[in-house]
């Protein structure tokens, strides 16, 4: 199989365009785990293809394109496995020439191929200058005067997590909704000069899992109303765009199937998504026996001929992760 040139590759250095991967990099299969690619080609192709998927992002490259895929008797199976015992079978190969002679609704005007979202990605363990649930918490908590507000019923959590990191809480205010305001000895932001972040950094969405975990744990904590319990669900809401595309990103890289719109109404980004992980303190997850989040192919299109680039791993299946939502390719 090739990509295009310029679909953007995850690797040990971020992202990189597939025109810049080189033999000896690490790329990220399906299991998100770091796979040495051993070869690359680049070549003119005359057929390419885009293909898109129900939640509107893209892969683009030849008809030899391919994907470990479901369809609907593998989902079926799954949900008969699910929580329940053990699921071993494997993932059906199909590539773009194949799709393209298969209908891609079933009869009942159901999407029939899907792929599996990424398992948690096994980036290597960050040194960062402020414990990942601190500086999550901090990022949208923080108030002008270096106070912070605490959402009704998270003082008790977030308290402990500063104090558990030797901080000294001092109270301030108390708030409409009960609970008060405080700050803390010493700052975040001494922590953090000369160079204030206005956005996550990097090394925070390239920790390794667990600190992904607190740092994701810590952002919903600074925000009120984020879990639903009835229906088991999470949002969270921004009225910047590149702010929703990281939370985007580091949700995605836990396994997370995201889904998100714009609100004309109140002029903000609305990011929804279900977790199996254990972030709040009134929720109760059910175990992970299935990885059951996707995504459905929804169309494929033919575009015009490109530049495509094939990437071969050390990789017992040569799956690799492309695009914004750590799309599995092989």
């Amino acid at each position: 199989m090739a990509i295009l040139a310029t679909e953007k590759v995850l690797t040990l250095d971020y992202w990189k365009p597939a025109s810049k991967i080189q033999v000896g990099d690490y790329l990220f299969d399906k299991n998100g785990k770091p796979v040495k690619v051993k070869l690359v080609q680049e070549y003119r192709s005359e057929e390419c293809y885009q293909v898109t998927f129900n939640d509107h992002l893209t892969v683009s490259g030849d008809r030899h394109l391919g994907f470990l895929a479901e369809n609907k008797v593998y989902r079926n199976r799954t949900y008969l496995y699910k929580n329940k015992r053990k699921f071993k079978k494997l993932l059906y190969f199909n590539n773009v020439e194949y799709l393209l002679t298969k209908p891609l609704k079933d009869k009942r005007g159901r999407l029939e191929y899907s792929i599996p979202t990424t398992k948690p990605l096994e980036f290597p363990h960050q040194t960062l200058p402020v414990p990942p649930f601190l500086f999550g918490y901090w990022f949208f908590a923080k108030l002008s005067n270096k106070r912070y507000s605490v959402p009704k019923g998270y003082a008790k959590v977030v308290h402990e997590e500063f104090k558990n990191h030797g901080y000294e809480i001092v109270e301030r205010w108390t708030l409409d909704n009960g609970e008060k305001d405080f700050s803390v000895h010493p700052t975040i932001e001494s922590h953090l000069v000369p160079n204030i972040p206005n956005k996550i950094p990097n090394n925070y969405l390239m920790a390794d899992t667990e600190q992904r975990i607190a740092l994701l744990r810590g952002i919903l904590h600074a925000k009120s109303r984020q879990y639903n319990k009835a229906k088991d669900k999470f949002r969270f809401t921004s009225k910047h765009y590149a702010i929703i595309l990281q939370i985007i990103g580091l949700l995605e890289s836990l396994g997370h199937r995201t889904t998100y719109f714009f609100d004309n109404t109140l002029k903000n980004y609305v990011l929804s998504f279900k977790s199996r992980l254990k972030l709040m303190e009134n929720q109760e997850p059910k175990p992970i026996k299935v990885h059951h989040a996707r995504r459905y192919i929804k169309a494929i299109e033919k575009i015009q001929p490109q530049t495509c680039v094939y990437i071969k791993t050390e990789g017992d299946d040569n799956s690799f992760l492309v695009g914004e939502g750590f799309i599995s390719v092989c």
